[in-house]
């Protein structure tokens, strides 16, 4: 009569994940190596513990750290982009004040053109003048000859 307490046997997979996978005496004297902590490649997946899956190079990780780990990164990621955004349209602002300023230095160049322009036409007016007033102050000078 069997124990109902008694566990069944094991088959040869779940034996083998109770087994140590380098012998016991090595491990007191240095650290495993990450190859001997790695599942062996026929790890039946039905022996995983609840929650757990096989990840990248075959090591077992938790459902839910990698789920949380991801929206983490979708929230960061997220946020980037929104920032991205900001700048962008800080970037768009900045591009339309710059384009209103160089419109401005365009109008204000012409307008001093023009100014300068006019400028150079009454000095050349006042020259003239000047040299007209020359002429008749020197005319009156002159007596006149009978």
């Amino acid at each position: 009569m069997q124990d109902s307490t008694q566990t069944p046997p094991l088959s040869e997979r779940r034996k083998a994940l109770f087994e140590p996978l380098e012998p016991v005496g090595s491990a007191n004297s240095r650290l495993p190596s990450n190859e001997s902590l790695l599942p062996p490649p026929d790890f039946d997946s039905a022996s995983y513990p609840r929650g757990w899956l096989i990840g990248k190079r075959r090591k077992l990780v938790n459902v839910d750290v990698v789920e949380s780990m991801r929206r983490i990164a979708v929230q960061e990621m997220n946020r980037k982009d929104r920032e991205i955004d900001g700048l962008n349209e800080q970037l768009e602002e900045d591009a339309r004040v710059l384009e209103h300023l160089q419109v401005q230095l365009l109008d204000e160049k012409s307008k001093r053109s023009e100014v300068e322009r006019e400028n150079k036409m009454l000095q050349d007016q006042i020259s003239m003048l000047m040299n007209m007033l020359d002429e008749n102050e020197s005319m009156e000078e002159v007596p006149d000859e009978p």
